[in-house]
């Protein structure tokens, strides 16, 4: 408004050296009505939620100035107008803007042959074609750089939709899988410890009351004990070892004597895995280690040459066993970044990583993975041993 006021005040400035423009001297009805048609205009504009609309307000009021008062001074109602079709073009929807544009470009063109005919200046011809003109530069000009600023931000805003839709369904999937193998473990832990461990305490009674009456039965007893407290044992490791793994043939248990034929096999099908054990000699390789722990260290190590060969094939890897340390196990696995001739597959869906750190909360160990310096892979588990499993995990 002050832009087109200022431009308003220095014409009629200028009217002064100017007989042609008499009618555009300062104080004069048509610098009135003009300057009021401005103030309208520039109102209009403040109606940003409804910008198609104010553009058709602002081409509509330089009509009626041209039909009350025409004068020289009418192409100064020009600038509110160019201002509101870029506004609209940015912020309005294409259909109605469409509608909106080619209904202020006929008022602007109106206005301006309503004006020219007051002032007969030019033949009726020349007049409309200026008329079209008018239109053209003061509606359609200003919407074509409003259109390509709109089309980025609406680029911009559907990526960054398409982003979080995509992030939003990758983190339902992981926790779904993650609910999903919590709820059958759980379901198989209570259908297993419900087996047996209720005749376990059935026996446990018996023994108890055969003790001094019954010796032999009550020796009996304890050995049945003995017997049932293996079986649920051995369930509960081959239970653990299954659930990541439905399907599998192999359903042995899986130990860290075990973590040769893994890296066997792995060497097997051409991948270049090299085993490092970093022990003091004072005890064997997982010493204190439950079989929990030990099934946990195995399938790190698994997943971890899995993801290798999946995203640097060809790179070389190590595993590391270090059992130096008298309160924990740890484990590495590191590969170094894929050559420049190998084609990585897609990227993976994230449970390998998830499923890594559940298997190492699950034995109160701790998990880490991450880049290296040399942009290769290290994965990093620490299982705690028996004696000390509840040290704080900050030992790790």
């Amino acid at each position: 408004m002050l832009s087109a006021l200022a431009l308003l005040w220095i014409i009629a400035l200028l009217s002064r050296d100017d007989p042609s423009m008499g009618g555009a001297a300062l104080g004069t009805a048509a610098w009135w009505w003009t300057a009021v048609t401005l103030v309208l205009q520039s109102a209009t504009l403040l109606w940003r939620r409804q910008a198609t609309a104010t553009l058709g307000c602002a081409a509509a009021l330089p009509l009626v100035l041209a039909a009350v008062v025409p004068s020289g001074l009418f192409t100064v109602t020009a600038l509110p107008v160019l201002v509101a079709a870029f506004v609209a073009g940015l912020t309005g929807a294409w259909r109605d803007v469409r509608r909106w544009a080619l209904a202020s470009g006929v008022l602007v063109a109106a206005a301006h042959f309503v004006n020219g005919s007051a002032e007969a200046r030019t033949d009726g011809s020349a007049l409309v074609l200026q008329a079209v003109l008018q239109a053209a530069l003061v509606v359609g000009l200003p919407l074509l750089p409003a259109s390509v600023v709109a089309a980025q931000r609406a680029t911009r805003a559907a990526q960054r939709e398409t982003l979080a839709a995509v992030t939003r369904e990758r983190d339902a999937k992981i926790g779904e899988a993650i609910a999903l193998e919590r709820a059958a473990m759980a379901r198989e832990l209570h259908d297993i410890a419900a087996h047996h461990l209720s005749g376990i305490s059935l026996m446990a009674s018996a023994v108890a009351r055969q003790t001094v009456s019954a010796p032999d039965e009550a020796r009996s007893g304890a050995l049945e004990i003995r017997e049932q407290s293996n079986a649920i044992l051995e369930d509960l490791r081959r239970l653990v070892g299954l659930l990541r793994d439905v399907g599998s043939e192999d359903e042995g248990v899986k130990t860290l004597d075990t973590l040769t034929g893994l890296i066997e096999t792995a060497r097997l099908t051409g991948a270049r895995v090299d085993f490092a054990l970093r022990s003091d000699g004072r005890r064997d390789p997982g010493t204190g280690v439950s079989p929990l722990g030990q099934l946990a260290a195995y399938r790190m190590v698994q997943e971890s040459l899995t993801n290798a060969s999946r995203h640097a094939p060809g790179a070389p890897c190590v595993v590391t066993v270090d059992d130096r340390d008298p309160s924990r196990l740890r484990l590495t696995v590191r590969n170094a970044p894929p050559g420049p001739q190998a084609r990585p597959a897609s990227r993976g869906t994230g449970f390998g990583i998830v499923g890594m750190r559940e298997r190492a909360a699950l034995v109160g160990g701790f998990f880490d993975a991450g880049p290296t310096g040399d942009d290769g892979w290290e994965n990093r588990m620490s299982i705690p041993r028996e004696s000390d499993h509840d040290l704080p995990e900050g030992s790790a």
